[in-house]
């Protein structure tokens, strides 16, 4: 099957320049990723506060022009599109913001928000438009009435139900969501998940989930990519890399979520600058399992999906779980992540309260 986006060595470099406009250097943000998400998969990307999530998902639907690499989309290559076909195409590729409080326009009213997409993308009529604004507003849990109010009138839990209703009024096959439900309370955000995970099954769409909440991910998640300074440092089912984390990054992730226990020590220093990232692994300052050949060269991820779907030859035991370190194989297993002592199990009693109520 083909996937329904491809990312190949996709790279984002932003310069930083002077007080008089000269280069000094660029923040690499995004350097090298190689993913693919597939029809109907939930893709979760996983890491610390600027290491380049976000920015991955504006990339991928070329909201930021990329430096290099190919994006291709359902095998079309989307990175060679002329912006006339490229907005042509967008009504298949959608995103939901982090902020439902600012992703909404305080001059637009509900309606006006759900049909611009429906003007730009369709040859519906006034009547026709006004017929989807309802049926979308209906899909996500809210009034048909509710349209003719104003973004400032509704909760944020409601304010992030019109962004989804939004994102899907173009019938996209793939939507990126960053962030979606982290500004809203536990309770909403159970309701907000559940009602991706319907829309997910019932249209079969691709979602790219961009978080750092590991019982969210936990949740919802098919595969899991962990992110580091730019770079994704390991690649998997979700299962799998929350019951078997290899990278050491990883590992440390799990292990600071509040009631894992002493499974790993806290990781030491902080993050080093993307302007000037450490030669070799660029987790190699904060690693514990680090030796002289970390500092010297870049691990690779072999062997994953997306690069064995562009045709490289794998070199792992299994292309389903990977990771960039020299030393994974000769790590101690480490302990498996333990959902019951996290907010996931809440949200997960939550999710199913509410599933039932609304059966």
């Amino acid at each position: 099957m083909t996937p329904l986006l491809e990312l190949r060595g996709v790279q984002k470099h932003f310069p930083v320049r002077d007080a008089l406009g000269r280069a000094r250097g660029a923040v690499h943000a995004v350097d090298g990723v190689w993913l693919n998400v597939m029809p109907g998969e939930v893709l979760a990307i996983v890491g610390e506060s600027g290491c380049g999530k976000s920015t991955l998902g504006r990339v991928a639907l070329r909201l930021i022009e990329p430096d290099d690499g190919q994006i291709l989309f359902q095998g079309e290559d989307f990175t060679a599109l002329p912006q006339k076909a490229l907005r042509a195409r967008r009504r298949h590729a959608q995103i939901i913001f982090q902020d439902p409080f600012g992703s909404l326009d305080p001059r637009m009213s509900v309606a006006a928000a759900i049909e611009e997409p429906l003007i730009l993308h369709t040859t519906l009529d006034r009547a026709g438009r006004a017929a989807r604004v309802a049926e979308l507003l209906t899909r996500v849990g809210l009034r048909p009435e509710m349209a003719g109010r104003w973004p400032h009138e509704f909760s944020g839990g409601q304010r992030q139900r019109i962004a989804i209703a939004r994102a899907l009024a173009s019938e996209p096959k793939l939507i990126i969501g960053d962030e979606p439900v982290s500004a809203l309370d536990v309770s909403v955000q159970a309701q907000v998940l559940n009602l991706l995970q319907d829309l997910i099954r019932d249209l079969n769409l691709g979602f790219i989930m961009i978080s750092h909440d590991l019982g969210v991910v936990r949740h919802i998640a098919d595969r899991v990519a962990v992110m580091y300074l730019g770079r994704i440092v390991e690649e998997g089912p979700a299962a799998e890399v929350f019951s078997a984390p290899r990278h050491p990054y990883t590992r440390a992730l799990l292990a600071a979520v509040p009631g894992q226990g002493a499974r790993a020590a806290p990781l030491q220093g902080d993050v080093p600058s993307p302007i000037s990232p450490p030669p070799g692994c660029r987790f190699h300052t904060r690693c514990d399992f680090a030796v002289p050949a970390c500092s010297a060269a870049m691990p690779e991820l072999k062997g994953s999906p997306a690069r064995s779907a562009a045709g490289e030859a794998q070199s792992r035991e299994s292309a389903g779980h990977t990771d960039a370190c020299f030393r994974s194989a000769e790590l101690p297993p480490a302990a498996a992540f333990h959902e019951n002592t996290t907010g996931g199990e809440r949200l997960a009693r939550l999710a199913q309260r509410f599933q039932r109520e609304n059966a």
